[in-house]
C-alpha cells in the first residue's frame, strides 16, 4: 500500500509539472471531393485567420466528415464587420462529441491536431427547391433573372440559379456545379417564358425531345412565375391531380411543346401566388423559441442543416450576397457536429435553446459581438 501511495505521488508531481495545455476547440471537417484517406487536408480556423492541417482519417470518404480537435487562439480573433457571423465553438463545452451518422473512424490519430477547412459545404436543394428559391443564394428565382450551368455547351442538371449568383459561383467557384459536382464551364441566361416561350422551351427541354416531363415542367415553372409553389408541388404529387387531367390526358407524364401556351396561361391564372407571408421574423435574441418555431415550418420540433442555414441567411438579409451566403454554409457546416449533440443530423428544438451552450446563445452573442 505504501508502494503504490509512493507511485501515486510521484505521479502528481509529475503532472504538476508538465505546462498547461493551451486552450483548444473541436471542429467538424468535411472531406473535399477528389480527397481520400491518408491524404492531408489544409484548411482555416473558423475565424478564417489560421490554417490547419490534418490526415484523413481511415474510413472517411469524400463528403463525409470527421472530428478534430485544434489549438484555439486567445484572445479568439474578432471576426471582420463585414462577415456576419463565425460561430466560434467554445472551448469550455465538455461534453462528448459525435460526427454525423457517415461511417467514420473516431480512433484515427491526427498526425498535425489543427483545424477547419476549406472543405467543401454540404449542399441539398430540398429547402431551395420546396420554396423555389436559388440553391446558391436562396433570392426567390421568380425576383430575378434565372441561368442554368452549361458543360460543353450542354446542361449539367435540371436545376435553376438565380443568374447573379450562377455567374459569381462561376467566377469565384471550383469549376463544378454546386449540387452536382458535375464540371461547369459557362452560365446560360434562361429567356423569359412571358417574352420568349420558344426559346424559354428549347433551355428546358433538356434532352431536346420536344416534350417535358411533370418533374421538368413545374420546376420550370417555378423559377420564373410568381405562383403558389406549394400548391404545384401538390399537383406534382398527385399523379391523379385535376392540372394533369386537363393537359396530361393521355397519362403519358409528359407535356408536349404544342400544349405550352395554353398550360403557361392557365398556371398563371389559376396557381398565381397570394403573396402572404408569415409575417416578420421574430428577433432571435429576445425570442429565441418564436424564432425557432418560424423557421421550423412542419412543426417537427427539430430543424436539418440546410433549414439552419436558409434560416440564418434571411434571418441577417444575406441573400443578395452570394460569397457571405457561402460563407455562413460554410460556418454551419464546420460547427455542425458540436450543436448536433446527438447525432441525428438535425437541431432539436432543446439543442438549440439549451441555456449558454445552444445554437441560439452562440448565434446571439456572435452577432452582439460583431
Amino acid at each position: 500500500a505504501a508502494a503504490a501511495e509512493q507511485q501515486q505521488q510521484q505521479q502528481q508531481q509529475r503532472t504538476s509539472l508538465r505546462p498547461r495545455a493551451a486552450m483548444s476547440m473541436k471542429l467538424a471537417v468535411r472531406v473535399p471531393a477528389g480527397m481520400s484517406p491518408g491524404q492531408t487536408v489544409t484548411f482555416p480556423s473558423t475565424s478564417g485567420g489560421q490554417m490547419f492541417t490534418t490526415v484523413i482519417p481511415v474510413g472517411v470518404e469524400a463528403g463525409q466528415t470527421f472530428v478534430v480537435e485544434v489549438p484555439q487562439q486567445e484572445p479568439p480573433p474578432t471576426p471582420p464587420p463585414d462577415v456576419p457571423m463565425g460561430l466560434p465553438v467554445s472551448p469550455m463545452r465538455s461534453r462528448s462529441l459525435r460526427a454525423p451518422r457517415a461511417p467514420v473512424a473516431s480512433t484515427a490519430p491526427l498526425d498535425t491536431a489543427t483545424g477547419a477547412s476549406p472543405v467543401a459545404p454540404t449542399w441539398q436543394d430540398g429547402q431551395a427547391l420546396r420554396h423555389a428559391e436559388c440553391p446558391i443564394c436562396f433570392e426567390p428565382l421568380a425576383s430575378g433573372p434565372v441561368g442554368v450551368f452549361l458543360a460543353g455547351g450542354r446542361r449539367v442538371s435540371n436545376h435553376f440559379f438565380n443568374l447573379g449568383a450562377a455567374q459569381e459561383w462561376l467566377r469565384s467557384g471550383n469549376g463544378h456545379c454546386p449540387l452536382t459536382r458535375l464540371p461547369i464551364s459557362s452560365v446560360l441566361a434562361v429567356p423569359d417564358l412571358r417574352a420568349d416561350l420558344q426559346a424559354w422551351w428549347r433551355v428546358v427541354d433538356v434532352n431536346g425531345d420536344g416534350r417535358l416531363s411533370r418533374h421538368e415542367l413545374i420546376e420550370a415553372l417555378k423559377a420564373q412565375l410568381p405562383i403558389d409553389a406549394a400548391k404545384l408541388d401538390d399537383a406534382l404529387a398527385d399523379p391523379s391531380h385535376w392540372l394533369w387531367e386537363q393537359w396530361d390526358k393521355d397519362r403519358s407524364g409528359f407535356i408536349e411543346r404544342a400544349e405550352a401556351p395554353g398550360l403557361v396561361a392557365f398556371v398563371q391564372q389559376v396557381f398565381a401566388s397570394s403573396g402572404g407571408g408569415k409575417g416578420p421574423i421574430p428577433d432571435m435574441a429576445r425570442d429565441k423559441l418564436g424564432w425557432y418555431n418560424y423557421w421550423d415550418e412542419d412543426s417537427s420540433g427539430s430543424l436539418e442543416k440546410e433549414e439552419v442555414v436558409r434560416a440564418l441567411v434571411k434571418t441577417l438579409g444575406l441573400s443578395t450576397s452570394p460569397t457571405r451566403v457561402q460563407q455562413m454554409r460554410s460556418t454551419v457546416d464546420a460547427i455542425w457536429a458540436v450543436f448536433d449533440a446527438d447525432g441525428s443530423e438535425s437541431i432539436e428544438r432543446d439543442e438549440f435553446l439549451r441555456p449558454g451552450e445552444g445554437l441560439a446563445d452562440t448565434i446571439v452573442a456572435t452577432m452582439q459581438h460583431g
